[in-house]
């Protein structure tokens, strides 16, 4: 059984829940609506893993460790433990919740009861969730192995299956292309380093940086058993308007359309954006 939401979005989640009717309608690949080459525009998209943003280490009141987070792309309200750890796994202290806001940023200084050294060869690792459960803690983020000298530290997006496999870093390409005089748009997805399975899609109002509502549900993507998503292609006919110059972005989440929101319609951990790019419309 997979675990309920770590927070509730309630105009993100009724978002999710639009009917393609109002949206346009999605078809795979092989519809009646094909690409044509009369595009009025398109946009040929790089897709960055999610959660982006770094760390830094501080001392707080008493001498305990703090740690500043600045981070956006994570399941908006969502909550997360964070973790310094030893090379071998051992907790060397976690510090105090990190909690995203409603477009799936955070800038928080969180505080722990540790007032010892930061020791060499440590890292810290983002959880995915803060319920008991075995998906929750599985690592979202990490930094590198840390040296001693405090600075900004880049955290690297990684993506780990219920199993304990790890696929790396999420990583991808898309294409997004409107046919004026077919009124079609068309979105092709290629990705790597995703967990085997479907995986919810979806273009959105906002940016990969400030999350909103949905505009398309691409339906899931179906990443193969080496992790790839190849060529998958979604069709939206009766689309009235070209791709806009902003406010457009492509999300993959972690988990399948039937995962992401509970039974109440609240955003569950599975929402976690995998991999993100804003879309800009462009002339050919």
């Amino acid at each position: 059984m997979k675990c309920a939401a770590t927070a509730a979005v309630p105009a993100l989640a009724a978002a999710v829940l639009v009917s393609l009717a109002t949206t346009g309608s999605a078809s795979a690949a092989g519809s009646a609506v094909a690409p044509s080459v009369a595009t009025a525009s398109s946009d040929h998209l790089t897709l960055h893993s999610m959660p982006v943003g770094t760390v830094r280490f501080s001392r707080v009141s008493h001498g305990r460790l703090g740690l500043q987070a600045t981070i956006y792309g994570l399941t908006p309200g969502s909550s997360h433990y964070v973790d310094l750890v030893l090379q071998s796994g051992q907790q060397v202290t976690r510090f105090a919740t990190l909690t995203a806001n409603s477009g799936g940023s955070a800038y928080e200084m969180l505080t722990s009861a540790y007032t010892g050294l930061v020791p060499k060869g440590s890292q810290v690792i983002i959880r995915m969730g803060t319920t008991v459960t075995h998906s929750a803690a599985l690592p979202i983020a990490e930094t590198g192995r840390l040296g001693g000298v405090w600075r900004a530290e880049e955290l690297r997006s990684v993506e780990v299956g219920w199993n304990g496999v790890h696929w790396g870093t999420p990583q991808g390409r898309a294409t997004v292309a409107y046919n004026a005089r077919r009124k079609a748009l068309t979105v092709t997805v290629n990705a790597s380093g995703i967990t085997p399975g479907p995986h919810a899609a979806h273009i959105h109002l906002g940016s990969c940086e400030n999350q909103g509502a949905v505009k398309y549900m691409l339906g899931d993507l179906d990443a193969n058993k080496n992790g790839l998503v190849v060529n998958a292609v979604r069709v939206f006919k009766h689309v009235a308007s070209p791709i806009p110059a902003r406010g457009w972005y492509l999300n993959i989440h972690q988990g399948s359309t039937g995962d992401i929101l509970d039974a109440s319609g609240q955003p569950t951990i599975y929402f976690r954006p995998l991999i993100c790019a804003n879309i800009k419309g462009s002339r050919r």
